[in-house]
């Protein structure tokens, strides 16, 4: 089913309805990537060591794919240089997009992180234009991502405090919102039907196989193991880190088949509103102190990501994509707004002396 808008000389803008396969592959995707947030951060209070943790799913995954490959359980792409080169460059996109998220830590906070991340999907459909052949959001959708932005910022200016001091600050988390917004598109081009996947279990295994040396070398670097050390292992640790070695099988493979199914900004949007769900769910189950209004700015951004719909693939006689035409374009206009915006807030910014102090933990927030 399509719809659209008519009036003024302006063609149809139709809108691409979603098939109950990208449905049910959303939810699943949406379901384990809460469920894994909030298993983690209770990982992450018994055991401080983010990089480890990850190792191990990375591990867990590995063995799970290649299990099911070797057993005939299931359909799975060969090491194929083909075939792999494209996932080694998403996993220096990962890693890159995980060191610029922890130097951003360094410069301001948390919450400052969520505001940029739910500017992402904005930048990505400009990106799903030039690049992937889709056409420019609607006014609807336009105005969706719109009001996601405006409810993660409610949210941190409601219940939390948004801290960027210095030039370093804006420079980390403009290269992390930047790196984030191409790795979005990126993985979307390496599920298209040009790479000759079996199944979406080749992507699982690529980049989680590919992802543990470089994840292993920044827990060494970090001393993680000084902390490992340290900790006190019984059968409940275990248990738990089993849980979430489960659960990380589950959205490795549910991820990627959902990016397969829709598209890149919608993907992203997608996963915003479950870290935005999840610090929901984590301030009412945990939280006392999160106040009213951070609980309407965080329904309001969920709302904000409900009503989006994703761009249909653009026409073949349709013009190719130019500057003059996202310019003359309401997505045009709204994204050099926002530029506007923050390229003021660094210049006003720029004077700020010092850095604010990282926060206690990374898996005490959303990175």
């Amino acid at each position: 089913r399509r719809s659209g808008w008519r009036g003024g000389g302006r063609r149809e803008h139709a809108m691409e309805s979603y098939s109950w396969n990208s449905i049910w592959a959303m939810f699943t995707f949406s379901v384990c990537s809460s469920t894994l947030l909030l298993v983690n951060k209770v990982c992450m209070h018994r055991v401080p060591a983010a990089s480890f943790i990850s190792t191990v799913q990375f591990i867990a995954t590995g063995i799970t794919c290649l299990t099911l490959k070797y057993s005939g359980l299931a359909v799975v792409d060969d090491f194929e240089w083909v075939k792999v080169k494209p996932y080694l460059y998403y996993v220096v996109m990962f890693v890159a997009t995980i060191y610029c998220n922890m130097k951003s830590l360094e410069h301001s906070n948390v919450e400052t992180i969520i505001v940029f991340r739910a500017c992402c999907p904005l930048c990505v459909c400009l990106l799903d234009w030039a690049c992937l052949g889709r056409e420019l959001p609607s006014l609807r959708s336009l105005f969706s991502l719109v009001v996601l932005m405006a409810g993660a910022a409610g949210y941190v200016l409601s219940d939390r405090e948004f801290k960027m001091q210095g030039v370093a600050a804006y420079t980390w988390v403009s290269a992390y919102f930047l790196i984030i917004s191409v790795e979005m598109c990126y993985g979307k081009f390496i599920v298209g039907p040009h790479i000759g996947l079996k199944s979406m279990w080749g992507p699982t295994m690529y980049t989680n196989v590919l992802a543990i040396l470089p994840m292993a070398t920044a827990g060494l670097l970090a001393h993680e193991q000084d902390r490992l050390y340290a900790t006190e292992w019984n059968s409940s640790l275990l248990t738990l880190l089993g849980v979430s070695c489960v659960i990380g099988v589950a959205i490795s493979y549910t991820g990627w088949n959902c990016r397969s199914m829709i598209t890149a900004t919608c993907y992203t949007v997608l996963g915003v509103a479950n870290k935005m769900a999840t610090v929901l769910m984590n301030c009412l189950i945990w939280d006392k102190h999160a106040s009213l209004p951070g609980i309407c700015s965080l329904l309001v951004c969920l709302a904000g990501a409900a009503s989006y719909q994703q761009s249909p693939v653009r026409a073949e006689k349709a013009a190719a994509p130019s500057l003059s035409g996202l310019c003359r374009s309401p997505t045009g206009v709204v994204f050099t707004l926002i530029v506007l915006a923050v390229s003021g807030g660094a210049i006003y910014g720029g004077g700020g002396s010092g850095a604010v102090p990282p926060p206690p933990a990374m898996g005490a927030g959303l990175p």
